[in-house]
C-alpha cells in the first residue's frame, strides 16, 4: 500500500510533470535516456534527427516569410487595380454627365 487512500497491493508510481525550459540537445539526449556526456559512443541518429527537425523549423520560416511578401504584394496589386477600376468609374460618369 502507497497511501492511506490506496489499498494496491502493487506500489503506485507517481509521475510529476514539470514544465522546464530545455535544450534541443538536452531534450533529445534525454528522450534516448542515455546523457550525452556520459555515453560511450556517440548517438549520430540523435544528431541527425535534430538536425532535419532544425532544417524543418528553418525551411517553414523562410516558407513563412515568403508567404508574407506574397501576400502583400497581392494586396497591392488589389489596391491597384481596385484604385484603377475606381478612376475608370469615375471618368465614365463625368462623360455621362458632360453629355448631359
Amino acid at each position: 500500500m502507497c497511501s492511506t487512500t490506496c489499498f494496491s497491493p502493487v506500489p503506485c508510481v507517481l509521475i510529476l510533470n514539470v514544465d522546464t525550459e530545455v535544450e534541443d540537445e538536452e531534450e533529445a539526449a534525454g528522450a534516448v535516456g542515455i546523457p550525452s556526456d556520459k555515453s560511450l559512443f556517440k548517438n549520430t541518429n540523435v544528431e541527425d534527427v535534430m538536425n532535419r527537425r532544425r532544417q524543418q523549423r528553418e525551411q517553414a520560416k523562410e516558407d513563412a516569410q515568403k508567404k508574407k511578401e506574397q501576400d502583400k504584394m497581392q494586396r497591392e496589386k488589389d489596391k491597384l487595380t481596385k484604385q484603377e477600376r475606381k478612376d475608370r468609374e469615375k471618368k465614365r460618369t463625368q462623360k455621362g454627365e458632360r453629355k448631359r
